[in-house]
């Protein structure tokens, strides 16, 4: 009695798996390119760099103090939305400094220059 019913079962829910196979990690979903973010650091301080998205941040590295760094930003980091801003955090100071929300893109090349005086630093995307 119970074994059509069980059979069809079996049967749509194999069809099912077959037209939609699973994703497996490393497809092109996820390798959606990166971001190069070069922090050309003026200062004489050395700033703990971190880039925020959708309240989430995540630690990018240190750029030496007269010194510059590069980084390298995955996109897939930086959730749907793709909008970012870079925080800087000057090691042993309290004061910190961020950029204005920038829109991430496949092969952006980010240049900050932070300036002896950080309220003269600037942010230019390629």
């Amino acid at each position: 009695m119970f074994r059509l019913p069980a059979t069809l079962l079996t049967y749509v829910l194999l069809t099912f798996a077959a037209c939609h196979p699973t994703r497996t990690p490393g497809g092109a979903e996820e390798n959606l390119g990166v971001v190069s973010v070069r922090v050309v650091n003026r200062n004489r301080a050395d700033v703990e760099v971190s880039v925020d998205h959708d309240g989430i941040r995540s630690r990018l590295g240190l750029a030496v103090a007269s010194s510059t760094t590069d980084f390298t930003l995955p996109i897939r980091r930086l959730g749907a939305g793709r909008e970012y801003r870079l925080i800087g955090l000057p090691v042993g100071m309290r004061m910190g400094i961020t950029t204005e929300t920038l829109h991430a893109q496949d092969g952006d090349e980010v240049t900050w220059s932070l300036e002896d005086s950080f309220a003269r630093s600037t942010v230019v995307v390629h």
